[in-house]
């Protein structure tokens, strides 16, 4: 039978054509087609309606139009010497460019499970990108750099050895820079609700500091602001890289006026038995401090020996008081000061007279000087008398004077003074300001020089 599609013979009963590959319809023309018909393609000498020599073919001529083949050139398997669409050239056909429907098929299918594959890939390297991209945008942050340091502002105010130090943190420039690019890693941790954004929450949770002096001050002193920071807290919740020195500030701007020592208007007392003694502490009335609240931060249970720290229980107004009263600062609002004169039990009454016949003996015998050079060797814990002070030559007060400040570490200007000073041990010289070596005086050698200069002519 012939395939009426391309007009190729093939097997009977074929459902494919094996050449063109094309189903073979079972109409009636295509049953019509006979071994005769078949004569009219491929006959020598005769007319062909497909290929003759020199005449109008539809199929195929020499340079001619052709249906099938083009130019008459590529219709031979039509128009053969006495060969019926077949021959070499119709087997090659045959052979290289069909294939029987099955195989056809079965190549399809592979291509499609390919390009099913192929897709599948693609689709999941796509998910996975945007997987990748979603989690940098969620959880991945970008670390900030910050420097706290630069946000650390120090002022000072009052006046010169008086002086005070304020600190604060500029937020405002801080939250300027950096409140849009702090962020928290992951959902940040469990309280971050309460503060308004990862930045406030560093601020207030992990950064903190304070001066490591803030009273007291003089121009010229140095002062360090110091952090407190919670390195691994900021590790583990926010983006951010922080950096922080201990900052130096050098105090400046404070008012410069003569100084006065408050407390010489001040008489600090102690009474009661020893171990058990109790301090008063009382200003002159006719003083610029009378009005003035002194305070001790031990009041009861003292001991001979104990040092007391007494002090201006100050509500910010009184030194500007005492500058605008006197024209001069305090020169400090704080002294100590040294237990002494509490009662001691009737042994040590007894030890303590056979001791002190003993230091009488020996001031006796030294011309009123111990073995340490002292006129009065207690002198920083024991306040004198008038009638003691009076009995005294006018060397001795001097020289007691002189002992209190040697003792608090004064030098000398007076070369003869300095000498005789040095020649005992416990004598240590540091300075060669009076009023320095008179900022270390208790309250007792306070009150001893002044009642030892009252008796100076």
């Amino acid at each position: 039978m012939f395939c009426t599609t391309c007009g190729g013979k093939i097997p009977d009963d074929s459902k494919f054509c094996t050449i063109c590959g094309q189903a073979v319809s079972r109409n009636q023309q295509g049953k019509q087609i006979n071994y005769q018909q078949n004569q009219q393609y491929a006959g020598q000498g005769q007319q062909n309606q497909y290929a003759g020599q020199g005449q109008q073919n539809q199929y195929a001529g020499q340079g001619q139009q052709n249906q099938y083949a083009g130019q008459g050139q590529q219709n031979q398997q039509y128009a053969g010497q006495g060969q019926q669409y077949g021959g070499q050239q119709n087997q090659h056909r045959q052979a290289s460019q069909s294939r029987p429907p099955k195989q056809r098929s079965e190549s399809q299918s592979g291509s499609k499970k390919m390009m099913i594959i192929v897709m599948s890939i693609c689709a999941f390297v796509i998910v996975a990108a945007l997987g990748i991209l979603l989690y940098f945008k969620v959880f991945w942050k970008k670390t900030v750099e910050v420097d706290m340091s630069e946000y650390v502002k120090v002022s000072f105010e009052g006046y010169d050895g008086i002086g005070t130090a304020s600190v604060y943190f500029d937020q405002d420039s801080f939250y300027d820079d950096y409140a849009d690019d702090i962020k928290y890693i992951g959902k940040g941790p469990d309280d971050a609700d309460e503060y308004y954004d990862a930045a406030e929450y560093l601020l207030y949770v992990y950064v903190s500091g304070a001066l490591d002096k803030s009273t007291g001050l003089t121009n010229g002193d140095t002062v360090n602001y110091i952090w407190d920071v919670d390195k691994k807290g900021i590790k583990d919740n926010l983006n951010v890289d922080i950096e922080f020195e201990n900052v130096p500030f050098t105090v400046s701007g404070l008012q410069s006026v003569g100084q006065t020592d408050v407390f010489q208007y001040v008489t600090v007392s102690f009474d009661g038995d020893n171990g058990a003694g109790k301090v008063t502490i009382t200003a002159a009335d006719d003083s610029p401090v009378a009005s003035w609240n002194f305070v001790s931060d031990k009041t009861e249970g003292l001991t001979n020996g104990d040092s007391i720290l007494v002090s201006v229980n100050d509500d910010g107004t009184l030194v500007d008081s005492f500058v605008s009263a006197t024209g001069t600062s305090p020169l400090s609002l704080s002294r100590e000061y040294v237990v002494s004169g509490l009662k001691e039990d009737a042994s040590s009454d007894k030890d303590s007279d056979k001791d002190a016949d003993k230091d009488s003996d020996d001031t006796a015998s030294n011309s009123n000087h111990n073995s340490d050079g002292m006129v009065i060797p207690d002198s920083s814990t024991r306040m004198l008398t008038e009638s003691e002070v009076k009995n005294m030559t006018q060397d001795e007060i001097q020289t007691a004077i002189n002992e209190i400040y040697a003792r608090n570490g004064y030098k000398f200007k007076d070369q003869g003074i300095y000498n005789y000073f040095c020649q005992y041990d416990w004598y240590d010289p540091k300075t060669t300001n009076q009023e320095d070596a008179k900022r270390m005086f208790n309250s007792t050698e306070n009150y001893n020089v002044d009642l030892l200069q009252k008796y100076r002519q």
